[in-house]
């Protein structure tokens, strides 16, 4: 059965309740840029999607009473991890008719063993998008996002989604940060065997929403991947503790460009970090710029992002362009975004003699 959208009601209920109590405890932070930020920036229209072929892995267990269909309990069984292949459609509500072989053409997913899943990436001649999810996100959901985020920022690339067993429900979520850690291991021997599949010439990026974040950057931090096979590692929204994100990503291994998308309005954020006061969430800009040598960060809080400011599926299409860019390696000069300086990072380098990373690019204002 096609996914739907989902009615965002009671998150966006329980968030905005964590939102208000967190206000009332820590109060307003003062403007950290020497520019101003934009409140809106124009939506430009989005470009024409098709149903195409995703390849997936997962470690969730499969349903019994659904042929094909994963829940958001994990496998524990064999290796753990089941590959395959889909027909999906980017476009929330479509239906999925992919003019591809034979075996592609069913909805339900097609099994691959993994030597077949791996003998796909080599016959691609491709470059490979790999797309790991965040919090609160079905296994159908992971499809259609990884589709959409290809599809939409205009790359030629195979798109991967690899799902881990989120039970998607927002009061799953001390649950989904304990699967989120289990599943680092699956995670990393993974992505191991994708960049070993590479063809000649090919390189993967990765691409990382929320809590997917945590376990990309624990996968990566110990994985030991060729610089010649790696392209852009992009990091949307981490919920992820900011130190714990900065000591990470400069282990997570030798991407062209490391990419950072925060924003000051995401709501799931401000609830994760009420719900750890004393560990502020990398993505979170409303108090804090997380700012790291051969790492862009992007605020991205002009552009729409759903009602709780956090959905992939209502990301603004300026969102996607941009991160099409980056996916073809353009720096942000050339994406005419604005440099803008971190007065408290510039303020520590003064005090202490410091050479900080201190510019925080943001989209350009509404005109």
């Amino acid at each position: 059965m096609k996914l739907r959208p989902r009615s965002h009601h009671s998150t966006v209920a329980l968030l905005a309740l964590l939102v208000a109590i967190a206000s009332l405890c820590s109060g307003c932070a003062a403007p950290l840029l020497t520019c101003p930020r934009a409140i809106r920036v124009p939506e430009p229209p989005p470009p024409q999607q098709h149903p195409a072929m995703v390849l997936f892995a997962t470690d969730r267990a499969p349903e019994s009473q659904q042929i094909g269909g994963f829940s958001g309990e994990m496998n524990l069984s064999g290796t753990r991890m089941t590959y395959g292949a889909r027909c999906e459609d980017a476009a929330i509500g479509s239906t999925s008719v992919c003019e591809e072989p034979p075996w592609l053409r069913e909805r339900l997913p097609a099994r691959l063993d993994k030597r077949e899943f791996l003998d796909r990436i080599r016959a691609s001649d491709s470059d490979v998008v790999l797309f790991v999810h965040g919090f609160n996100i079905s296994f159908d959901e992971s499809l259609e996002i990884t589709l959409r985020i290809v599809q939409r920022t205009g790359v030629q690339a195979i798109p991967v989604a690899y799902s881990w067993p989120s039970h998607s429900r927002v009061s799953a979520y001390g649950v989904d940060y304990d699967r989120n850690e289990w599943t680092i291991e699956h995670l990393r021997h993974f992505i191991h065997d994708l960049v070993d599949a590479l063809p000649e010439g090919a390189v993967l990026h990765v691409v990382a929403h929320s809590l997917g974040n945590r376990a990309v950057l624990a996968a990566l931090a110990s994985a030991d991947l060729p610089q010649q096979h790696l392209g852009q590692l992009i990091m949307i929204a981490p919920d992820v503790d900011s130190e714990i994100f900065k000591d990470l990503v400069v282990r997570a291994g030798p991407f062209r460009r490391r990419t950072l998308y925060v924003s000051d309005h995401d709501w799931a954020l401000r609830a994760a970090g009420w719900l750890r006061p004393n560990a502020p969430r990398a993505g979170d800009a409303r108090k804090q710029y997380v700012v790291i040598k051969d790492m862009d960060t992007i605020d991205a809080s002009p552009l729409n992002a759903g009602r709780v400011g956090h959905s992939v599926n209502y990301y603004s299409q300026a969102m996607f362009n941009d991160m099409g860019a980056v996916l073809k390696d353009e720096r942000p000069a050339a994406r005419k975004l604005s440099a803008c300086t971190v007065k408290k990072i510039t303020s520590y380098n003064a005090d202490h003699g410091t050479q900080l990373p201190c510019t925080v690019y943001r989209f350009p204002p509404a005109k």
